[in-house]
């Protein structure tokens, strides 16, 4: 069985670039499909919960900022590109579960494979270039 190859190093300055774009991207998208002003503050509030995440968990595990750039950047990427396309779909549901209470709103099976897809590969990606810096 072989190993995983080392990704390639990218300069810090590339994924300050992929972490400030994710992250307006991110805001920008689920902002966009926010009902009401608490969904609007939790689409912001986001990125920023991330931010301090990443710096706690860099912390608790003694991570460098090397680390914490490329998975920082391509999870809240993941979560992005998952709903871009969905707009519409994405409102709906926020709306369902603002006027009714329901967090048990059914998401269609495209929805959920993108989803599910742009976690595993990207956040797949941010651990490997993480763990070769």
């Amino acid at each position: 069985m072989s190993s995983v190859p080392s990704a390639p190093e990218l300069p810090s300055v590339l994924w300050w670039v992929v972490a400030i774009a994710a992250s307006g991207g991110f805001t920008a998208l689920y902002r966009s499909v926010a009902t009401n002003r608490a969904q609007r503050i939790m689409a912001i509030a986001g990125p920023l919960v991330g931010v301090v995440a990443a710096i706690l968990f860099g912390a608790a595990y003694k991570l460098h900022l090397g680390q914490l750039l490329p998975m920082y950047g391509c999870t809240v990427a993941a979560m992005w590109l998952a709903g871009v396309g969905h707009s519409k779909e994405l409102r709906e549901m926020w709306r369902i579960s603002a006027e009714e209470g329901n967090e048990n709103v059914r998401i269609s099976p495209l929805l959920t494979l993108q989803f599910t897809a742009s976690l595993l590969i990207l956040c797949g990606l941010g651990i490997w270039f993480a763990a070769s810096a």
